[in-house]
């Protein structure tokens, strides 16, 4: 097949994305996790943003699983419900980084236009998947104090082609056009982390399978790493404790099972296996991360703070708990600190309902905001 000209290429794209309304188009961020998949749009309001389209789907279980579509029909058949009833079209998509390969490097010091192809030959001595079948993006690290010299330092996140591939033709089955995809990582800690902060953070995102936990620092994802343990297993926990059904344990925890309330020292006890286990992978990642030694030879930077986010990182007291063992301060996030002041606008999500839509916020806002 011939391939088209430049002038024709141009064209066809302009035909699909006149730029007028592309720019002026609100920012649709949608959440592809094992779970669910979750859409946010935000929309200009005064000099913030406000909450516009919102919705959420669960799959059923099994669908995904550590990033693999094991039942597309079910998975597209129930992004396009969210896609029909919130009637969507452009959308900025997440992928997960259990798929992703994520390094630092060192490059002379050449224009932008290079930086590319220079970042493409340090692939293969990185990642363990060929450049031919590799799709890759890089983030500049700008080194606090530090003049410019000789060389520079990147970031580099790198997907095997054809997982990009299989995510873009399962929104393209749904009826969806992904304008842009990223790791989920990198979309919840531009949500939580506050614009412009270059402070290193511990992000863990509990999920309802698995939890996800993230380093990162001058804005960028260091590293990743997934745990089996989320917020089935405190259910399950509950359910057996208290020998009731998954249903009555799930609306159980965010009822009643506070960790601080006293009436409940006993079910916060049958709690602790689950919330021990999280405590103590956790602990290794800072472990690690603390005698990780980075590009320019110096070891991880102090973590600044642990962000919990995940629906069930709302439950009273948790936050507590783990911060009893660690020296950092563990906070719940905030998903919409760079969206909007909660003094100024109030969302139609509360709290633990937010923390559902980290990946989504983030994935919504614009890259520069």
């Amino acid at each position: 097949m011939t391939a088209p000209s430049k002038q024709k290429r141009s064209r066809v794209f302009h035909q699909f994305f006149p730029p007028p309304r592309f720019l002026e188009m609100p920012a649709v961020g949608l959440d592809i996790s094992d779970d669910a998949v979750s859409v946010l749009e935000l929309v200009r309001h005064k000099q913030e943003f406000a909450v516009g389209r919102f919705g959420r789907r669960v799959f059923p279980r099994g669908s995904i699983s550590g990033g693999y579509i094991h039942d597309k029909d079910a998975v597209v058949g129930e992004i396009r419900k969210l896609k029909d009833a919130l009637k969507l079209d452009f959308v900025n998509a997440s992928l997960s980084e259990e798929k992703a390969y994520l390094f630092e490097t060192k490059i002379p010091r050449v224009t932008r236009k290079e930086i590319r192809g220079v970042l493409e030959f340090k692939l293969e001595e990185n990642v363990p998947i060929a450049a031919s079948e590799a799709i890759f993006d890089y983030t500049l690290i700008a080194a606090p104090g530090h003049e410019p010299g000789d060389s520079i330092t990147a970031g580099v996140t790198v997907l095997p082609k054809k997982v990009v591939e299989t995510y873009s033709e399962l929104l393209n089955d749904a009826g969806l056009v992904p304008l842009s995809f990223e790791i989920e990582a990198q979309a919840i800690s531009r949500a939580v982390i506050e614009k412009g902060d270059r402070g290193t953070y511990l992000l863990v995102n509990f999920g309802e399978s698995k939890t996800g936990l993230f380093i990162v620092s001058n804005e960028v994802v260091h590293f990743t790493s997934t745990v089996s343990i989320g917020g089935v297993h405190i259910t399950q926990a509950i359910a057996k404790y208290l020998s009731v059904s998954i249903e009555e344990a799930g609306r159980i925890k965010h009822e009643y099972a506070s960790f601080k309330n006293k009436k409940n020292s006993n079910l916060f006890l049958s709690l602790m296996n689950v919330v021990s286990a999280l405590k103590d992978e956790i602990n290794k990642l800072s472990v690690y991360w603390r005698t990780h030694q980075c590009s320019d030879g110096v070891l991880g930077h102090k973590i600044h703070q642990i962000v919990l986010c995940g629906r069930d990182a709302g439950l009273e007291g948790f936050a507590d708990y783990l911060a009893l063992a660690f020296e950092n301060t563990v906070v719940v996030g905030n998903v919409w600190q760079n969206v909007f002041s909660l003094g100024d606008y109030v969302p139609p999500l509360g709290l633990d309902d937010s923390l559902d839509f980290a990946a989504a916020v983030g994935l919504a806002l614009p890259k520069g905001h």
